[in-house]
């Protein structure tokens, strides 16, 4: 489980793709991550993966083709947001974020506003009956609320403080982004569509 609280910014090194499944290397500042254990749990853009194996300054991780088929595809030297999973007594600034990607979306549209940023997010019919105005939503694995929404695509308010933070910084209109929506939303969708 996480905070959708980003620690730090990671970099994609490769990833070998082993019939379905895959081996992703990551370059890592080994300043932020200390005590690494093997088969910990970290999120990734938001997909939480165990950790096989580290050394200095990179992590090794393995996909499976359930991953592969759900996330958004890595990119040798892609800067990506990472964030350890989350410890008893640890303090929640963000929302509970499972590091289960339930889709993935599309930037649409980027409007500077100041020093601030609204991104509109499209995505799949499926996937917008779970939002709500003012609802949680980790793109990326980041912690947002949602502005508004229509029946294709919501909107999301960055602060400077996110965009300097997080990967967010060299993100641009028509990259896909991995969408994990809110777990209350999953629990009280569920139940209204059993009425």
């Amino acid at each position: 489980m996480f905070t959708g609280i980003i620690e730090t910014i990671g970099i994609i090194e490769r990833m070998d793709v082993e019939s379905n499944n895959a081996k992703l290397f990551l370059n890592f500042d080994p300043k932020f991550f200390k005590n690494l254990a093997l088969g910990e749990s970290i999120a990734i853009n938001g997909i939480c993966l165990t950790l096989e194996s580290f050394d200095h300054d990179v992590l090794q991780f393995h996909l499976s083709s359930e991953t592969l088929s759900k996330v958004a595809p890595f990119k040798k030297n892609q800067k990506v947001n990472l964030e350890r999973s989350l410890k008893l007594g640890d303090r929640l600034s963000g929302h509970f974020v499972f590091g289960h990607v339930d889709g993935i979306g599309k930037i649409k549209n980027i409007t500077k506003q100041n020093d601030c940023e609204i991104w509109e997010i499209e995505t799949s019919k499926d996937l917008m009956k779970f939002f709500a105005h003012k609802g949680s939503v980790s793109l990326n694995g980041v912690s947002l609320t949602i502005n508004s929404k229509n029946d294709s695509s919501f909107t999301i308010h960055l602060i400077p403080h996110t965009i300097k933070h997080t990967a967010f910084q060299f993100n641009k209109i028509n990259d896909d982004i991995n969408i994990e929506i809110d777990m209350l939303a999953r629990y009280v969708e569920t139940v209204h569509s059993k009425q």
